[in-house]
C-alpha cells in the first residue's frame, strides 16, 4: 500500500517532522543515529511494518539475499535466470580494461557482446553470493584468555577467526567464508558465500555516458549518468542457472514509493566515539586530503602531455578525484558544529544510561576515557608515522626498495610466518612486480611531491628527512635519486634479491640507502601503532557490548562490506534555494550537454548525438531516495516492495557524505540510475535488443 505524497515527504524530512507513530519509533529505534543498514539475519520487521505498513516474509528476504552478489569493492545482483549480473560501469572498469585488446578502447567506446560467444572473461575477478549467516561470537570471544593483554587478545581473536574460516571453506568447493566483525567487536558473524570466478563482460556503455559530468558533477544531483554494466556468471563453462534473481519492474517507481537498496556498504563510523571523530577531523583527514591535492594536478599534467600515459592514468585519476571529494564530504560533517553537538548529545545520553546501571558502569564506564587517551597518543605519532614508511605517494621505486631491504629477514622465516608478499604462494606476483617497467618521469614528480610535504612537516633532525633531502631542495633530491637508482632495471633488482643482506648493505643506490633508514623506523612505528590500535579495539568492544546491552539489535551495526538492506522512499529535497526533483530525464541530459557546448566532461559519444531524435526524452535517467548508503553500495540494486528492479545505485549527493558518521535524512539522498532509463539507453542508443529482452524476461 503506497503512502500519500504528504506522508512520504514528511518521512523524508527527518524524525522531527514525522507523525505520531514515527515519534513512537524514535523510542524503539533510538533516533536511527546509527542508520538503516540492516543485516539479513536481524531484519527490523516491526519497524518496517510501523513505518511503511510492509512486513516481508522469510521467503521474500531469502530471495532478495540470494539475488544479490558482491564483487571486488562493489555490489551487484543477478537480473536473469541465465546468470546475468548488473553493476555500475565504474565498478566494472577493471574488467573492462582487462578484456580490452590492442587497438580497442572499451572505456571510451563501450562494449556489447551480442552473443554468448562474444562475452569476454574478466581477469582476476569474482562474485560472491551470500548463502548463510551464523553467529560465532562465543567461539571468537572464548578464545581470549582471562587477563590477556590487548595484543594477545587481538592475536587470539585473529587465530580463532582464521580457524573458523578455514573449517568453513573445507566443507565445500567454491565456498568463501568470512567472519564479519559487527558492532566494532560486540558480535562476530560467519558469512558463507558461494564464489563464482568465471565472470564475463556482456555490456558496458561508453565512458562519456557512464560518467557524464565527470568530477565536477560527482557526488552531486541532479545527475544524468548511465552508470551501468552487465556481466554473466559461468559455472563449468555454462551460464549459471540463477534460481534467485531480481525481475525488472515494468512500471518503475514514483515519488513516495518505498524502495530498498540491497548491497554491501563498505564502512561507516557511526559507532565511533567523539574522540575518534575528532582524531579523524583534526589529524587523519587533513593529512589524507593533502596527499590527494598534491598528486592530482601532477597526474593531470602528465596525462595532458601524453595520450598514451593519459590512458594508463585515467583509472588512477578517477579514483583519486573520487576519494578527494568523498573525504572532503566526510570531514564536512565533522567540522559542522551542529552535527557534532548532536553526536555529543547522543553519546552523552548513551553514557548516562551506562553510568546509571551499576553493573554496566563497572564493566564499561571507563571505556570512553581510554579511547580518548589512545587517540591523543596516535595524534602525537601521526606525522612521523606517515614519513617513516615506504608509501611515498605510490612511488614504485621506493616500494621496490622497501621490499628488497625486508626480503633477507622475511625469507629466513618459515613460509607461514612471512609477510604475505614473501610467501611461496605470492612468488609469481612478487616477480611480476619486480619485473614491471618504471615510469621515471612519474617517479620523479611523485617523489618531489612527497619530499615537498616532508620538507614542510618533518623537523630538520629527522633521520628520514636528512637522508632523503640531504640539504637539497625536494626537486633536486628527487631528480638525483631517480637519475642514480638502478631499481628500474629488473636484472639489477634480481641481483639484489639473490645477493641477500650483504648485497643490500653494500649497494650505494640512493633509494636503497633511503629504504635502509626507513625500514627499522617503520618496523618500530608499526609495532607502536599496532599496540595502540589493539588497545583501542579492546575499548571499542567494551563500548559495543554496552551499546547492545542498552539498545539491543535495534541499533544497526556499522557498515563492514557485508550484505545489508536499507529502506527508504523516493523523495525530493531542499536544494540550492529551491527543490531538487526526484527524477531527472533525458531532456535534462541533452540540455546539460548543450549548455556546456558538448565540452568535457559534459560531452557525448556520437551514438548519443545520433540517437537524440529517437530516444523518449521524457523518461527518467537518474533518481533520488532516502536510502542509507556509503561506498561499497555502488552497484546495489534498488528494488520495490515486490522485489523488482527499479534502479541501480551509483552515488550519493554531496549532502549525504557526512552520513558516514552522523546519519540524517533531511537532505541526504542516494542517487541511482532509473530502470526505465537503462532499458531506453540499451534499446535505442546501443542496439542491445537481446539484452533488453533478457532483462524483461524474454528469451
Amino acid at each position: 500500500m503506497r503512502r500519500t505524497m504528504l506522508a512520504a515527504l514528511a518521512l523524508a524530512a527527518g524524525f522531527a517532522a514525522r507523525p505520531a507513530v514515527a515519534q513512537e519509533l524514535v523510542k524503539e529505534y533510538p533516533g536511527l543515529e546509527t542508520g538503516t543498514m540492516w543485516t539479513f539475519d536481524v531484519p527490523p520487521l516491526d519497524y518496517w511494518a510501523a513505518r511503511y505498513m510492509f512486513r516481508p516474509t522469510a521467503d521474500w528476504l531469502e530471495h532478495v539475499r540470494l539475488s544479490s552478489v558482491r564483487q571486488p569493492g562493489c555490489s551487484a545482483s543477478f537480473v536473469s535466470g541465465d546468470g546475468l549480473v548488473m553493476t555500475n560501469h565504474h565498478c566494472a572498469r577493471g574488467c573492462i580494461e582487462g578484456v580490452t585488446r590492442e587497438g580497442e578502447d572499451f572505456i571510451e567506446n563501450g562494449f556489447y557482446a551480442g552473443s554468448r560467444a562474444e562475452e569476454r572473461r574478466c581477469p582476476n575477478f569474482w562474485l560472491d553470493q551470500l548463502l548463510s549467516i551464523r553467529d560465532v561470537t562465543d567461539s571468537v570471544t572464548s578464545a581470549v584468555a582471562s587477563g590477556a593483554t590487548p595484543t594477545q587478545a587481538a592475536e587470539a581473536r585473529a587465530a580463532a577467526i582464521t580457524d573458523i574460516q578455514d573449517r568453513c571453506r573445507a566443507t565445500g568447493a567454491h565456498l568463501n567464508c568470512q567472519v564479519v566483525t559487527m558492532y566494532r567487536g560486540g558480535q562476530y558473524k560467519l558469512y558463507t558465500f558461494r564464489r563464482y570466478d568465471d565472470v564475463r563482460l556482456v555490456f558496458a556503455p561508453d565512458g562519456p555516458a557512464a560518467f557524464f559530468g565527470g568530477d565536477p558533477d560527482n557526488f552531486t544531483y541532479p545527475r544524468y549518468d548511465i552508470d551501468v554494466s552487465f556481466y554473466r556468471a559461468y559455472e563449468n563453462g555454462q551460464p549459471v542457472k540463477a534460481d534467485h534473481h531480481f525481475t525488472w519492474s515494468a512500471k518503475g517507481s514514483s515519488e513516495g514509493d518505498l524502495v530498498f537498496v540491497v548491497g554491501n556498504p563498505g564502512s561507516t563510523g557511526r559507532l565511533n566515539t567523539v574522540a575518534q571523530m575528532e582524531y579523524l577531523r583534526d589529524v587523519q583527514y587533513p593529512a589524507t586530503l593533502d596527499v590527494y591535492v598534491r598528486q592530482i594536478p601532477i597526474l593531470h599534467e602528465l596525462a595532458n602531455a601524453d595520450p598514451a600515459r593519459a590512458r594508463a592514468l585515467r583509472n588512477r585519476i578517477f579514483g583519486l578525484e573520487n576519494s578527494l571529494k568523498a573525504v572532503t564530504g566526510y570531514r564536512a560533517g565533522l567540522i559542522d558544529p551542529t552535527l557534532m553537538t548532536w553526536k555529543r548529545k547522543w553519546e552523552g545520553d548513551f553514557r548516562a544510561k551506562v553510568q546509571a546501571d551499576p553493573a554496566l558502569k563497572a564493566r564499561y564506564g571507563t571505556a570512553w576515557a581510554e579511547v580518548e587517551k589512545i587517540n591523543q597518543e596516535l595524534a602525537s605519532l601521526d606525522v612521523r608515522r606517515r614519513y617513516h614508511s615506504f608509501n611515498a605517494y605510490g612511488s614504485r621505486l621506493l616500494t621496490v626498495a622497501g621490499l628488497l631491504v625486508r626480503a633477507p629477514a622475511e625469507l629466513k622465516k618459515p613460509d607461514g610466518e612471512r609477510m604475505g608478499i614473501f610467501r611461496e604462494e605470492a612468488k609469481a606476483q612478487l616477480n611480476r612486480f619486480f619485473g614491471a617497467p618504471t615510469d621515471t618521469l612519474m617517479e620523479r614528480r611523485m617523489l618531489t611531491a612527497w619530499l615537498q610535504a616532508m620538507d614542510k612537516e618533518l623537523p630538520a633532525d629527522d633521520p628520514v628527512r636528512r637522508v632523503a633531502l640531504g640539504g637539497r631542495t625536494p626537486e633536486a633530491a628527487a631528480a638525483a635519486m631517480v637519475a642514480a637508482t638502478t631499481l628500474g632495471q629488473p636484472d639489477q633488482v634480481r641481483l639484489l634479491l639473490e645477493g641477500g643482506q650483504a648485497a643490500i648493505t653494500a649497494r650505494s643506490d640512493p633509494i636503497v640507502a633511503l629504504a635502509r633508514v626507513i625500514e627499522p623506523l617503520e618496523r618500530e612505528m608499526g609495532a607502536t601503532v599496532t599496540a595502540l590500535r589493539d588497545q583501542e579495539a579492546q575499548q571499542d568492544e567494551r563500548i559495543a557490548r554496552a551499546l547492545l546491552a542498552v539498545f539491543g539489535s535495534k541499533v544497526a551495526p556499522d557498515a563492514t562490506f557485508s550484505l545489508r538492506i536499507s529502506d527508504g522512499v523516493v523523495a525530493r529535497y531542499p536544494y540550492n534555494g529551491t527543490v531538487a526533483a526526484p527524477y531527472t530525464t533525458f531532456y535534462g541530459l541533452y540540455d546539460r550537454w548543450t549548455a556546456f557546448g558538448g565540452k568535457d566532461p559534459w560531452r557525448m559519444h556520437q551514438r548519443w548525438i545520433d540517437a537524440k531524435d529517437k530516444i523518449d526524452l521524457s523518461l527518467p535517467v537518474n533518481a533520488v531516495s532516502t536510502n542509507d548508503i556509503i561506498g561499497g553500495n555502488s552497484g546495489s540494486a534498488v528494488i520495490s516492495r515486490d522485489a523488482e528492479i527499479v534502479g541501480l545505485i551509483f552515488d550519493g549527493n554531496i549532502e549525504q557524505l557526512p552520513n558516514r558518521f552522523l546519519y540524517t535524512q533531511t537532505t541526504a539522498r542516494s542517487v541511482w540510475v532509473d530502470a526505465r532509463g537503462i532499458v531506453e539507453a540499451l534499446r535505442t542508443v546501443y542496439g542491445a535488443g537481446a539484452l533488453v529482452e533478457e532483462l524483461l524476461g524474454g528469451k
